[in-house]
């Protein structure tokens, strides 16, 4: 996952529980349909908030924010690798 969609899939997850949350607080509470105007954003905020606090303690709520973990890649070996080059101008390759 390259960093834009990292960015994407944090600000869409928020979103979309933000207006899943205010629904629902909305249904629950038998408020009239113009409140989610001002709960949808309330909510994504709250949520936001809450994951970033989390997620300094603990890295790994990311997920939360729909970020997928990242498996580190394996730090590369260092190769060197010498040729020789003759005078008339072949390549021998280095003996192993």
């Amino acid at each position: 996952m390259n960093n834009m969609d990292k960015n994407i899939a944090r600000t869409i997850t928020p979103s979309v529980v933000g207006a899943v949350a205010a629904w629902v607080v909305k249904e629950w509470a038998q408020l009239p349909a113009n409140d989610l105007m001002y709960l949808t954003p309330l909510s994504t905020t709250i949520y936001y908030t809450a994951v970033r606090f989390l997620e300094e303690k603990y890295p790994k709520a990311s997920w939360l924010l729909g970020a997928l973990p990242v498996v580190p890649a394996a730090p590369a070996e260092k190769v060197e690798t010498t040729v020789k080059v003759e005078a008339t101008g072949t390549v021998t390759p280095p003996q192993a």
